[in-house]
């Protein structure tokens, strides 16, 4: 789910904050003990790896910053991963600092002991990382998930039972770091999860090009690789630089060239946005010369592309049809969807007009031919006889619409639902009828209204949209439209909309006065 882009911003600035100060904080420690002289070779050879490391970190973080079109969840978990072994180097920094200084013994092994914790953490980060980058169906993984989430915890209380035992390491009397007889285990549960991490890659190649898994596939060996020649060798630390350095591969590979792809897509999907807003009606009033009704329509996509849909035509003279769906989803799989119903329904409408349900029928089976994906279509459909005012409608599953008659309010009219288009073959529906009087008003709309969400998680709901609709209503159906999305916004507060937003107002005039 993306961030929201203010707390981005103001957590963005502490955090680099932070990453400014622990920087400083390492360089002082370095050279106050250079300037004493009394630091073994060893020492000023790791911490300077260590900065060097961190200041890679904290470059790679303003990158991940500037870098505001993979603010999602993804890129959450590599911040994360990157918080990470920033800190890890830093401690392993303090840690060669004060190894062998008496003084500092608890302070050694309470370093220690928090940089033996960063291993399971990143391992367990990294299973995270792949998950949203696959962007898995966590109901498949929940068991695993949780398994290895409790093998995390696990891992880190194990490590403080390690403070007063010393199986993992201990600090000796002269303040000296050593190594105890189980310290090869405490890399069982890291190297683990990365070897299960690698395998859930390799199920689920198909979903990675190949530069993708190749990178994934490093961050993972090579540390691995790393971590068992520091198993038989002591002096040396160099895993915080290095899996910086693969974070920066990570970076370059998977963030940069992704965000080429995304630009591409991205421009793709606009031409698509402008595809759908021209498949719909926009250019209003629609018949000048038609003074019969007034009529006007919106739709508000959640996303770049919707699923919702209105249309309305005249079949003939003296008959306009009316439509009004929303289909199940979102994205361009809806799109789709959508624009394959719109014309399935106006082909259908513009000569089975007479049977409104009859349309619906025959729409229904052609959708569920090869519905393998098992979309569905919530629709209304109505034609309005102008010389008459007689309203034929059929709903598929649809809300309720709303009628205003006279000099009363806006009241919704439940008639029994058919099930939605798609859903089901053979499906009878049901044809309902009215008729509608001069300065009677018809109000259609999608889910999206009443579903519309505040901060609080507050539905708008039916009772504020009548209230909205029942506000003074003079005559103009733009006016209405505009008064009812200004309500949503005003309750909405700015919060995201999650779904699509369609309306449609039809002021019905009366039959055509003849001069």
């Amino acid at each position: 789910m993306p961030i929201d882009k203010r707390k981005f911003n103001s957590r963005a600035y502490l955090a680099s904050g932070y990453y400014i100060l622990v920087i400083l904080i390492a360089v002082l420690q370095l050279v106050t003990g250079i300037r004493h002289g009394d630091l073994p070779t060893t020492t000023v050879v790791n911490s300077s790896a260590d900065i060097f490391a961190m200041v890679l970190g904290y470059v790679l973080f303003v990158c991940c910053v500037l870098d505001m079109s993979k603010n999602e969840e993804n890129l959450n978990y590599f911040l994360f991963l990157l918080f990470t072994c920033f800190n890890m180097t830093f401690l392993d920094e303090v840690a060669w600092l004060i190894d062998g200084d008496k003084s500092l013994e608890i302070w050694n092994l309470i370093v220690n002991t928090i940089y033996y914790m960063c291993a399971p953490t990143l391992a367990y980060l990294f299973w995270k990382y792949v998950i949203t980058y696959l962007n898995l169906d966590y109901e498949k993984l929940n068991l695993w998930d949780r398994g290895l989430f409790i093998g995390y915890l696990a891992a880190v209380a194990i490590r403080l039972i390690n403070i007063p035992f010393g199986f993992y390491f201990s600090i000796r009397d002269d303040g000296k770091y050593t190594r105890g007889s189980l310290y090869i285990l405490s890399n069982l549960y890291p190297y683990v999860l990365m070897i299960l991490t690698l395998a859930l890659i390799y199920v689920f190649r198909k979903r990675f090009k190949k530069y993708q898994i190749i990178t994934l596939y490093m961050y993972a060996l090579i540390p691995l690789i790393v971590g068992i020649v520091t198993i038989f060798t002591f002096g040396l630390s160099l895993s915080g630089p290095i899996i910086m350095m693969v974070f920066l591969l990570m970076y370059c590979v998977l963030n940069t060239v992704q965000s080429r792809e995304r630009s591409i897509s991205e421009n793709e999907l606009q031409m698509a946005t402008v595809i759908q807003e021209n498949m719909l009606p926009h250019i209003f009033p629609p018949y000048p010369h038609k003074t019969e009704f007034d009529l006007y329509a919106s739709m508000t996509p959640a996303k770049e592309v919707g699923g919702d849909f209105y249309d309305f035509y005249l079949a003939d003279d003296d008959h306009l049809v009316i439509t009004i769906a929303d289909v199940s989803g979102k994205g361009i799989p809806a799109a789709l969807f959508m624009m394959v119903t719109k014309t399935l329904l106006k082909n259908r409408g513009l000569t089975d007009y007479t049977e409104c349900h009859k349309m619906l029928e025959r729409v229904n089976d052609q959708l569920c031919e090869g519905n393998e994906l098992d979309m569905f279509v919530t629709a209304w459909v109505g034609v309005l006889t102008l010389s008459t005012g007689e309203l034929r409608y059929a709903n598929a599953g649809h809300e309720y619409p709303a009628i205003k008659r006279g000099g009363s309010g806006f009241r919704l009219v439940k008639d029994r639902h058919s099930p939605p288009l798609g859903a089901m073959e053979g499906i009878t529906y049901r044809e309902q009828r009215a008729t509608l009087k001069p300065g009677d008003v018809l109000y259609l709309y999608t889910d999206g209204v009443t579903e519309a969400t505040n901060g609080h998680k507050e539905f708008f709901g039916e009772d504020r949209m009548m209230e909205a609709l029942n506000r003074a209503f003079d005559g103009s159906v733009e006016r209405l439209d505009e008064n009812v999305r200004s309500e949503i916004d005003a309750f909405t507060e700015g919060s995201d909309q999650f779904d699509d937003i369609t309306m449609l107002t039809l002021l019905y005039n009366g039959p055509k006065k003849e001069n």
